[in-house]
């Protein structure tokens, strides 16, 4: 277990010395914008609020996550939403993402119930 945690932490930490930062809302209007607008290795950033959107990885690998990952304060966490609005999956990787694409601890992911 303490293999797989290092493997996690090392795999931020590059992607942190080697990625673009978008920040949501500043530099795209959505959190799918920003995963269209990134590139593998990339990290989209989300500021704290309720996104009603569905969001797809599109096969790509990348970090989408709330300011959790970079000051480590757990409020952010229930303070970022991505809010399905009863529209199917809030996220999905259907195109063949691997391990490497991280939605993490950053966004609380709200399928309301009917």
């Amino acid at each position: 277990m303490k293999i797989i945690y290092f493997i996690l932490q090392f795999f931020l930490l590059s992607t942190y010395l080697f990625s673009t930062i978008i920040n949501i809302p500043a530099d795209q209007p959505t959190i799918q914008a920003g995963i269209n607008a990134a590139v593998n290795g990339d990290i989209v950033l989300v500021q704290p609020g309720i996104y009603v959107e569905n969001i797809n990885y599109n096969g790509k690998l990348i970090t989408v996550a709330s300011l959790f990952l970079t000051i480590q304060d757990t409020t952010y966490i229930s303070q970022t939403v991505i809010d399905g609005n009863q529209n199917g999956s809030v996220v999905t990787f259907n195109s063949d993402e691997e391990f490497t694409s991280i939605n993490s601890k950053p966004l609380i992911s709200k399928k309301q119930r009917r």
